[in-house]
């Protein structure tokens, strides 16, 4: 009798201790030998997407010159750099989007991880626009870079000739004061990769190509 009451008490502690570790999903981060970093299921398949959790994570960190380093709402867990084998970690995830890198190559190596169905991202700010000077005039003269990088440019465009213009032309851009005309203007462009021309229409022979890259 002791017996089966000693089973029935052990039987009931256990159903109160709950869930092991052993009962939590498993996920398996991979960081090396190479310079790769990976998160996947016991099968191989890769993990981009869960649902919200607590997870048994294990790494196998198979370099000295790596680590494996997952963060986000909640949670932050990761392997020293130096250290290579394996480390089992237990990580509770909620809803919303997470990172896993090597901190000592975090800007190649990385992976992201979405948990639950987080609201989507605002989208980035628009770039905002390099400011740059530019003149025709006076006299026989048209002053604008040779080169540039692409991107968003403010041009200010000082005309100070009567008889020639400034005339901006390539790749999703033809701007261009008028050649009787005398000011300041001010243009928005995009200049994408490729060739413009920047020229008086007055006098073809006066201006060059623009080289954009």
């Amino acid at each position: 009798m002791r017996i089966a009451l000693l089973a029935a008490a052990g039987a009931a502690a256990l159903v109160l201790a709950g869930p092991t570790a052993a009962d939590n999903p498993m996920l398996v981060g991979n960081v090396g030998p190479g310079f790769s970093i990976s998160l996947h299921d016991p099968a191989g398949n890769a993990v981009n997407q869960i649902d919200p959790g607590t997870y048994t994570l294990v790494v196998h960190d198979q370099a000295d010159i790596h680590n494996f380093d997952l963060s986000g709402p909640g949670v932050s867990v990761k392997t020293d750099i130096e250290f290579v084998g394996d480390q089992t970690f237990t990580v509770t995830f909620a809803e919303g989007r997470y990172t896993y890198v090597c901190d000592a190559h975090f800007a190649t190596m990385m992976g992201k991880l979405t948990v639950g169905n987080p609201p989507p991202l605002p989208p980035p700010p628009a770039p905002k626009a390099q400011p740059l000077s530019v003149h025709v005039g006076p006299g026989h003269v048209l002053a604008f870079p040779r080169g540039l990088a692409i991107g968003k440019y403010a041009i200010t465009v000082r005309d100070l000739s009567a008889a020639d213009n400034l005339h901006l032309k390539g790749p999703g851009v033809d701007r261009k004061t008028g050649i009787a005309f005398r000011g300041t203007v001010k243009w928005t462009v995009s200049l994408k990769a490729g060739t413009y021309r920047v020229s008086s229409d007055a006098h073809k022979t006066l201006g060059h190509a623009v080289k954009v890259n």
